[in-house]
């Protein structure tokens, strides 16, 4: 048997080289078919940003297609939930795509997230094992949408649907298989798993047979923001080291014809260190339960709004813990999209993009609808030379709840919801809101059970 080939990496970052990223070449001979890495690094500490005083030191690899910004050879990424990957021909590690093992140099692509004010010792250990490759060496098939799959058909016309989840392939304890069975046992039509930059959970979606309308996406995790794409394409990259970086990310995920979400933009969302980068078509409102600081991502939106930009309002549930007990659980909140007809995974994009949806915080919860003179959320109307204007706003399984009504300059109506299926028909002055938008409180816990999209004025 012939002993595999040992690579050993070992360097300091100083502090200075937080949030930057550091590739470490090392290179593969031929006749290759596994490589293994293990690693570790002094002081460390868990990611959750409130942990500090220590490192917390993220890896992944990058095969000899390169290692440049926007069109490197990316091979995965676990940030800092595992100390050791391996990559073969047949299969890898959750999180680290298989396939073929090229000839040339791979780089190891470290991420310091934290690093102490004494500087982060690492090592980084690798094994190249020879095997006999088959020529024919592919990359395993993903997810592709299924362009004529219809939902099950719903008595009332909702649809609803998980857009943000993770697995074992990021920083999860669930496999795919096991959150497809959790949002069917939810009821739900349609899920998106969206694991930290990378494309595996993917591969095993591709293999899973559902109900469910599938949508490929991932989130893309930088450390000045996080964002969701959804559709079919290309790895995007998270290595944004300012804001043209993001911007061009962005650009590059628009170009490749993903729907962009900015997550969760609040303190320790991260929050979007960018404010002046655009170009995303979605903000994440609700994220996990309303009270994680949620007010934060519905304040970062409805400024958006008041300066004219039109942005669909999502939610998804961040959900990574099935195994263990966690306060952010698959479904909650939930997406809703109304359709007269049972939607294809493209009709749930676009009712997505075009803003047709509204969120809730339960597959269970209230909906929200607003519409007027014939046009309904998401849509732009002209504004009424009287500024005011009739709207009609149902109201789905939200009794002894408060509907509120919402414009640039505030609360424009309050009413008490008091049936399971109530309509509102009310005049409403703009105050030369450039939109209008309706949300259902609790009124004793001070949450948001719902919340609509707007319609917009110019």
């Amino acid at each position: 048997m012939i002993e595999p080939i040992t690579i050993a990496l070992e360097g300091h970052l100083p502090s200075e080289m937080t949030l930057q990223y550091v590739h470490l070449p090392f290179e593969v001979p031929p006749g290759t078919g596994r490589l293994e890495v293990e690693y570790d690094y002094d002081a460390a500490i868990g990611s959750d940003p409130g942990l500090m005083g220590g490192n917390t030191l993220d890896i992944g690899i990058f095969d000899p297609r390169g290692i440049n910004f926007l069109k490197a050879g990316y091979r995965g990424w676990s940030g800092s939930a595992r100390s050791h990957f391996f990559i073969s021909t047949s299969t890898a590690t959750p999180g680290y795509m298989p396939g073929p093992i090229q000839t040339g140099i791979w780089h190891i692509c470290l991420g310091p997230y934290k690093v102490s004010p004494n500087g982060c010792q690492y090592r980084v250990s690798i094994r190249l094992f020879p095997d006999d490759q088959d020529t024919d060496v592919h990359f395993p098939p993903r997810l592709k949408i299924d362009p004529v799959k219809r939902a099950t058909p719903s008595s009332d016309g909702w649809y609803k649907g998980e857009l943000h989840c993770h697995t074992v392939n990021s920083d999860g304890d669930s496999t795919v298989e096991e959150i497809v069975l959790q949002a069917e046992a939810l009821g739900l039509d349609f899920l998106a798993v969206t694991d930290h930059n990378n494309l595996t959970h993917q591969v095993d979606l591709a293999r899973i047979q559902s109900r469910l309308l599938l949508i490929p996406g991932l989130e893309v995790t930088t450390y000045y923001g996080h964002w969701n794409i959804w559709g079919e394409g290309d790895w995007i990259d998270f290595r944004v080291q300012t804001a043209d970086d993001m911007i061009r990310a962005i650009a590059d995920a628009n170009r490749r014809g993903y729907l962009v979400s900015c997550n969760h933009p609040r303190p320790m969302g991260p929050d979007w260190a960018f404010p002046e980068v655009q170009g995303y078509a979605c903000v994440e409102v609700w994220n996990g339960p309303w009270e994680l600081l949620n007010t934060a991502c519905l304040t970062f939106w409805e400024a958006r709004l008041a300066e004219g930009e039109r942005l669909s309002a999502v939610g998804g549930s961040d959900h990574h813990f099935s195994h263990e007990e966690h306060i952010a659980r698959l479904g909650h909140p939930t997406t809703f999209i109304y359709s007269p007809h049972p939607p294809t995974t493209r009709d749930v994009l676009s009712s997505i993009r075009s803003g047709r949806i509204c969120v809730s915080e339960s597959p269970q919860g209230p909906r929200v609808w607003v519409a007027t003179s014939g046009a309904q959320m998401g849509d732009q109307v002209p504004r009424p030379a009287t500024d005011r204007v009739r709207i009609d706003v149902t109201v789905a399984d939200g009794e002894g709840t408060v509907l509120e009504v919402i414009g640039a300059s505030g609360l424009l109506e309050r009413l008490a919801v008091t049936n399971p299926i109530a309509t509102f028909t009310l005049s409403v002055s703009l105050n030369k809101s450039p939109y209008i938008r309706a949300q259902v409180l609790d009124v004793k816990r001070l949450n948001l059970r719902a919340i609509s999209n707007p319609i917009y004025f110019v």
